[in-house]
């Protein structure tokens, strides 16, 4: 049986629960199609930026071929940056565009950062990069300079009761308000945190 933080993770910008301004943000460029080529999501972990980042894949219709999600403490240097750089001017082939996904991109080596300037200043039109921190003070001024960067933050208690309630919900299962508090003190605002927390009780 999957976790209820994957099987109820957001698939669209109308589903997102807390967040209203960045959500509104991207909903606006994606009307007006004027979504930036390089997008920086920086918040604490588990409050929804790497899901925002793939409900814009869906949005851009980029196909899962052309979509590439890398974990930037893996990889960290130069190589990683210019077989991107390499890549990039190829067309997609399956969708509309490419996307990477650098996650963790505070974790990057300054060499890789300074490496990945020239791919962020010369992205082609079909590329976008969409990278996520939840340090972003640790990424290079001159990245974060080409970024349109959006913060995501964590839920308030009433926005966590309610997603815990709509998943109640859809599970066909009850708790006292209580309950529903608890859950909520324990998450810390944190999404993920309140859905895992959610999945131990009911089991």
């Amino acid at each position: 049986m999957r976790e209820l933080y994957k099987k109820y993770r957001p698939k669209t910008l109308a589903k997102m629960v807390g967040n209203e301004a960045t959500v509104q943000t991207l909903q606006n460029m994606l009307e007006r199609k004027t979504v930036p080529h390089t997008i920086l999501f920086h918040g604490p972990s588990g409050c929804g930026k790497t899901t925002l980042a793939r409900i814009l894949k869906e949005e851009l219709q980029c196909s899962s071929m052309d979509f590439k999600e890398m974990n930037c403490s893996d990889f960290r240097g130069i190589d990683t940056v210019r077989d991107i750089m390499r890549t990039m001017n190829m067309a997609p082939t399956g969708g509309s565009c490419r996307i990477w996904l650098l996650d963790e991109v505070h974790q990057m080596s300054k060499d890789g950062q300074n490496a990945a300037l020239k791919m962020l200043e010369d992205t082609p039109a079909h590329v976008y990069f969409i990278l996520c921190t939840t340090d972003p003070q640790k990424i290079i001024k001159t990245i974060r300079t080409r970024c349109c960067e959006l913060p995501v933050e964590l839920l308030k208690e009433d926005e966590v009761k309610t997603l815990i309630s709509k998943v109640l919900k859809k599970e066909e299962q009850t708790m006292t308000e209580e309950q529903l508090e608890e859950i909520a003190l324990c998450s810390g605002g944190s999404a993920r945190k309140a859905l895992v927390i959610l999945d131990r009780v009911l089991n």
